[in-house]
């Protein structure tokens, strides 16, 4: 066997033992999910991450504008939390929200040192808002749903935070080890009185915008 031929079934091997553990993962993920680790925080923060979506084409697609008052669920670290707090601007206000209490401590201290002031970091769990009926003119969610055990009281959840004429936002990429069909975003979004209202992307990366049926 020449070197060639060797080098490609190495090659080969080495890429099925790549589909083998991502598909391994997924159904894990699928069968327990669960928030991811801060410590993968630093892969989020890859540049080779903006060549599948740019964050503000993600954040366009989401709809946000000056003086908004914006909820995100799921914010980790902040990936997208500086830049859509910026978007907002001064005169709009951003709730960052995430069940890891290492992940939010270190959203705090990131907002802090960027000196952003229309930032609230909360510890909580998406399906225990701490916040009143009708509070807010988006909630979105990036690459977090799939990592909430109950989607449907989640959903709900958000349904009551926002306000009557609320966009609720869900994006998903495929790399990610939780992503959802958008089949079944919409499945779960309509099962609990959301209505889908946009549509941007493709199933490699895209955002579903949804208002709600019923109001709070």
């Amino acid at each position: 066997m020449g070197r060639l031929a060797r080098a490609a079934k190495i090659g080969l091997m080495v890429l099925g033992g790549w589909v083998a553990a991502q598909v391994a993962l997924r159904i894990w993920r699928r069968l327990f999910p669960a928030p991811a680790s801060p410590l993968v925080s630093p892969i989020l923060e890859v540049p080779l991450r903006e060549i599948g979506q740019p964050r503000h084409v993600t954040l366009r697609n989401i709809g946000l504008a000056p003086g908004m008052r914006v909820l995100e669920v799921g914010a980790g670290v902040g990936h997208y939390t500086c830049e859509a707090a910026r978007l907002i601007g001064p005169e709009g206000s951003l709730s960052a929200v995430d069940a890891q209490p290492r992940a939010a401590a270190l959203l705090a201290d990131r907002v802090s040192r960027e000196g952003l002031a229309n930032v609230e970091v909360r510890l909580a769990e998406a399906t225990n808002l701490p916040y009143p009926n009708g509070t807010f003119d988006v909630a979105f969610l990036i690459t977090s749903l799939g990592e909430i055990a109950d989607k449907g009281r989640a959903l709900r959840e958000l349904r009551r935070v926002l306000k009557s004429n609320g966009r609720l936002s869900i994006t998903e990429a495929m790399a990610d080890a939780d992503y959802m069909l958008m089949a079944e975003v919409v499945g779960w979004a309509q099962a609990v009185g959301f209505e889908l209202v946009e549509q941007h992307g493709n199933a490699l990366v895209y955002t579903l915008n949804f208002r709600s049926l019923f109001g709070p």
